[in-house]
């Protein structure tokens, strides 16, 4: 969700190198966020099915939804190659790229902080500060039509309404135990935990994902190799955290002469740890965007790879590579969502990319595409539709518990468990299409 999806678009040989669009990149992104609303719902319903929970942070498995995050971390990493090689094309230089992705990682991050701490604590009755906080981000984050007009005029003051009031609101905000989101430690030294990022919610984990892997697109360019080793080395960054490096260097004597630089690493490991996870975040999680950007290089303009058939071999070899991969990092680490561990990236990314290969095959080698527009509306505006579901639920709260439990009724454990999956999956496709409807009254979200 980094980004609105751009208009993916790549040579096409059948009309002498004309650029059509890449449909399967559309559909694959409506299919992991209509995924990903049919999880969350379905989290909320203790009876349901244990192959549609997540799993544990001891186990050494996963299950449907815990491929459903890194699938759309896979997908934001297959547009930056398309994204970033459309906007230099037009003229745009790399360090106004590197502007953009700047500003777009700190939306991420303030939207999944927001979120993080309004699920936490909601500070207002019946979860009115959460339902303020939605609507300022929808305002604040709206996208604002190029072409002048009324609509253009509307939407630019609504984007400054939203974000005074999105400031306004997370001043106000107070935890269970009365301290402030923000200032806290402004007025009261003994609060050292500024923003309250218990963690950064999915937003934030996908904007540190998106950074890491826009910085290394930005330095290696679309070289496929580069951009290969760039995805191995992050999964190592994981390997490295989990054996404290840091540590493991400082403890060499041969190393004596560095120590203070490796004292000083050391510590400055321990601060941004601390706040972000290195191995984890920083490491594992954006190896899986660096994958996406792997498999993005192939569909780039500039790629040499230009036959369907090709991308098709092309992609299928490197998912064989990764479930390899995979393979070999499972015994010391296992398979695990929460920890973030390699082989749970690394098969999560292979299973990605051979569902967007099948995908392509049908609707961009074979043109069946009629069933896509069930998840196209998602595919278009992925933030809003993510939004979207959380927002309902803070709106029908305000009507109290009553109003909850017969909107949610499916939720219900008395019911049959087909019941709760069954209203999940209505709930899902009905968040589909008030995004359709959204975003053909001219309304669109981006960061």
């Amino acid at each position: 969700m980094p980004q609105a999806p751009v208009s993916v678009t790549a040579p096409n040989p059948a009309s002498g190198g004309e650029a059509t669009r890449i449909v399967s990149i559309d559909v694959l992104r409506g299919l992991v966020i209509t995924l990903m609303v049919f999880v969350n719902d379905l989290a909320d319903a203790p009876h349901a099915p244990s192959w549609l929970k997540h799993v544990g942070i001891n186990a050494d498995a996963m299950r449907l939804p815990d491929v459903v995050f890194p699938a759309f971390l896979f997908i934001a990493g297959v547009s930056i190659p398309l994204a970033f090689g459309r906007a230099l094309a037009q003229g745009q230089t790399r360090r106004q790229l590197l502007w953009k992705v700047l500003v777009r990682t700190c939306a991420l991050l303030v939207m999944g902080v927001v979120m993080v701490n309004m699920e936490e604590h909601e500070p207002w009755a019946q979860g009115r500060w959460g339902v303020l906080a939605y609507v300022a981000m929808f305002l604040a984050f709206a996208m604002v039509p190029g072409q002048p007009g009324r609509a253009r005029a509307i939407l630019h003051v609504g984007r400054i309404v939203g974000g005074v009031a999105l400031v306004a609101l997370v001043l106000a905000y107070r935890t269970a135990d009365g301290k402030m989101m923000v200032l806290g430690p402004l007025f009261d030294p003994a609060d050292t935990v500024w923003l309250r990022h218990s963690w950064w919610g999915i937003l934030g984990l996908i904007g540190w994902a998106y950074l890491v892997a826009s910085l290394v697109y930005l330095a290696v360019g679309h070289r496929r190799e580069w951009l290969v080793g760039a995805t191995g080395c992050l999964m190592l960054l994981y390997v490295a955290a989990e054996a404290n490096l840091p540590a493991q260097l400082a403890s060499r004597s041969w190393l004596a002469w560095a120590m203070p630089v490796l004292l000083a690493l050391e510590a400055g490991f321990g601060w941004v740890n601390s706040h972000v996870g290195i191995g984890g975040t920083l490491g594992s999680l954006a190896s899986i965007t660096a994958a996406g950007c792997c498999l993005g290089s192939i569909l780039a303009a500039n790629s040499e790879l230009r036959q369907p058939a090709q991308r098709l071999r092309w992609a299928l070899v490197f998912a064989v590579g990764l479930f390899l991969a995979g393979v070999l990092l499972d015994a010391p680490y296992g398979i695990n969502k929460i920890r973030g561990t390699p082989s749970w990236c690394l098969f999560c990314a292979a299973l990605t990319t051979v569902a967007w290969a099948l995908l392509y095959w049908l609707l961009d080698v074979r043109g069946v595409r009629g069933w896509s527009r069930l998840v196209q509306p998602a595919g278009a505006n992925p933030l809003l539709a993510y939004l979207l579901h959380p927002f309902f639920g803070f709106l029908v709260g305000l009507a109290g518990e009553r109003a909850l439990g017969i909107v949610f009724f499916y939720r219900d454990p008395r019911l049959p468990a087909v019941i709760a999956v069954l209203g999940s999956l209505v709930m899902a496709f009905a968040v589909v299409q008030a995004t359709g409807w959204i975003a053909r009254a001219g309304y669109r979200l981006k960061v």
